[in-house]
């Protein structure tokens, strides 16, 4: 089979890796051979951001069989749209938002399917989400009783390590709105570890 790759794409690819640049514009680099249909730039574009999305979707989803699907979807935008995705903005929110349109879609057609389940997934108890494990660790289960846009807010400040801006920008939403969906996390996370922590001392927190 020939290789679809143009010469001059490969030999820029090559030239590329030898050099020295900075983890984004190293990235934007890759995206401009994507845009150039350069295979090789799209294989280590997928597999720099591969773990990254593979945490987002779990952390999005709570569900392990999902997680190669979503990444795909959302390496497959990336590969129709090259360059143009991160023109405006760092690479990684960039990705990243495509990966959050994509699962918010999920949970779309989720719902389509699901005439008669709650419209918002934090209302689904833990119990009903298909986890990685038999038994659901802590954090899946304080991250399944969040909604799904404090959850990316959560993930995308405190695992994927994007500043305020860049989360608003990732997820197209106002700068305080995303200190507001912070705070609200926060409140979450400290009633619910605090209750747990009560529980495994054998501390009633009703009491």
């Amino acid at each position: 089979m020939t290789d679809p790759t143009p010469p001059a794409a490969r030999v820029a690819t090559v030239r590329f890796f030898a050099g020295h640049q900075s983890t984004d514009a190293a990235e934007r680099a890759l995206l401009v051979l994507v845009s150039a249909g350069d295979r090789c730039a799209m294989d280590e574009l997928y597999i720099r951001y591969f773990v990254r999305l593979a945490r987002f979707f779990q952390n999005m989803t709570v569900r392990a069989d999902l997680v190669e699907e979503l990444i795909n979807d959302t390496m497959f935008e990336v590969w129709k749209e090259g360059a143009s995705i991160g023109a405006n903005a760092s690479v990684l929110p960039a990705i990243m938002r495509l990966a959050y349109f994509r699962v918010q879609k999920h949970f779309a057609e989720a719902r389509a399917d699901e005439p008669h389940s709650q419209r918002d997934v934090q209302d689904r108890k833990p119990s009903k989400w298909p986890l990685t494990a038999d038994t659901p660790s802590d954090l899946q289960i304080f991250l399944s009783k969040l909604s799904v846009e404090q959850r990316a807010v959560a993930h995308l400040v405190y695992a994927s390590g994007c500043s305020h801006r860049e989360t608003a920008d990732a997820m197209q939403i106002a700068g305080d709105r995303v200190d507001v969906l912070l705070r609200v996390v926060c409140a979450s996370a400290k009633l619910h570890f605090s209750v747990t922590s009560a529980q495994a001392q054998g501390i009633d927190p009703r009491a």
